[in-house]
């Protein structure tokens, strides 16, 4: 995929228009056209704002594989369930390994991403997930 189509994608997925893109980086909305529709170049200082605006790496652009990065509202989340998961541990007193850790965290988080997107203004609790974590930390 070509880099302009990568950037058009990304300004999408961001959910900004040409014109808004174009003045929070200080083009012309003109040139913010050309530049998107591969008849302009494009810097190393724009291609790291876009990525910026865009929140997502600059080698994304580049290679076209777009992947946002995430948000620190995410980070928290991800957090909150370690955390959970951790309590968990510790409460049958087993040790674990640190793959089924992995599985445990990556599980969980699978399942409060999939509840978020359902609900983005979702609370995190970790009751709701007291059970799949007793279950897979039984000896």
């Amino acid at each position: 995929m070509a880099i302009y189509q990568t950037l058009r994608m990304a300004r999408e997925q961001a959910g900004l228009s040409l014109e808004k893109a174009a003045e929070c980086i200080g083009i012309s909305g003109a040139s913010f056209s050309r530049m998107e529709n591969g008849l302009s170049k494009v810097s190393t200082d724009r291609l790291e704002m876009l990525a910026s605006l865009y929140q997502v790496s600059a080698s994304a652009l580049i290679e076209g594989s777009i992947i946002t990065m995430p948000s620190t509202v995410d980070l928290d989340r991800m957090r909150a369930v370690v955390e959970a998961v951790q309590k968990g541990i510790y409460q049958p007193r087993v040790r674990p390994s640190p793959e089924k850790v992995g599985i445990a965290v990556a599980e969980v988080y699978r399942m409060e991403i999939e509840r978020i997107v359902n609900d983005p203004k979702a609370e995190f609790d970790p009751s709701r997930y007291n059970g799949l974590i007793e279950a897979m930390f039984r000896k």
